[in-house]
Order: C-alpha cells, then structure tokens, then sequence
C-alpha cells in the first residue's frame, strides 16, 4: 500500500452553506434524507440550529440546482454523481443568518438611495419616458 486513501467508487459530498465549503467522504450510500439533514447539522456546527428549515440542493450535469426533498431525491442525486455537490439554504436564504451589522449596513444604503432619489427630484423635474426635453441652445 503507498499510503494513499482509498476513494475509488466512495462518494464524497461537498456541502456549502455561504461562504463554507465543507468535503465528506460517505462510507454507506444507503444515507437517508434525515441522515444527510443531520450530519449537515454536525458538519456545519453552530452554524446550522436543528429548529433551522433548511433546504438542500444539489448541482446536476448542467449545473443546475436540484432540490432534494426525500431519500429517494438523494439516491437519485448519488446515482448521477460521484462528487455530490450540495448546497444548503437555511429559513430561504443561501447564507446562515444576517448579522446585525448587515442589517444596519442595509438600513443605512436605503436611507442613501431615499435621499438621493430626492435631491435628484430637486435638481431636475421628473420626465416622462419617451418625452424628450427641449434643451436651450447656446448662441
């Protein structure tokens, strides 16, 4: 033997939730939805409650995202990949959770937007699409 693993006909799964990319070798490919739902919990400690909704899908020959909503959903997925590629979004988002500086950095942009949205309505009436204003000419 020359120290390598074995990997030949294992599966690995690759589980991503936000920026987090996590790769584990699957020794039964007999692995239920709840397990696989589990396990994510593990992998992704701390990160992933167990009260969380989380949804898990996988990437297909086409590169597509595939929702797995049941074990036969995910020996479906097994069969038609060696490398499951999986992706997690949690309560609908594809990253954890916001933090709150995210939510205060989004409040802040929106307050921005609004007030330069009303000083653009200052400078210039607002023109209708399609109606074209009739610029003074230098002479």
């Amino acid at each position: 033997m020359n120290g390598q693993l074995d990997l030949s006909g294992k599966l690995i799964i690759k589980a991503q939730l936000g920026e987090d990319i996590r790769r584990i070798p699957i020794h039964n490919e007999d692995i239920t939805y709840d397990e696989l739902v589990l396990m994510m919990q593990r992998v992704f400690r701390g990160k992933l409650l167990s009260n969380d909704e989380v949804t898990i899908k996988y990437k297909d020959e086409d590169g597509d995202l595939i929702t797995i909503f049941d074990s036969s959903d995910l020996s479906f997925a097994i069969q038609c990949s060696r490398i499951l590629k999986l992706t997690l979004f949690v309560n609908g988002q594809p990253r954890p959770l916001e933090s709150n500086q995210v939510k205060y950095l989004r409040r802040e942009l929106i307050e921005l937007r609004n007030k330069v949205n009303r000083l653009l309505d200052c400078l210039e009436p607002p023109t209708e699409p399609g109606v074209s204003t009739n610029l003074p000419e230098s002479g």
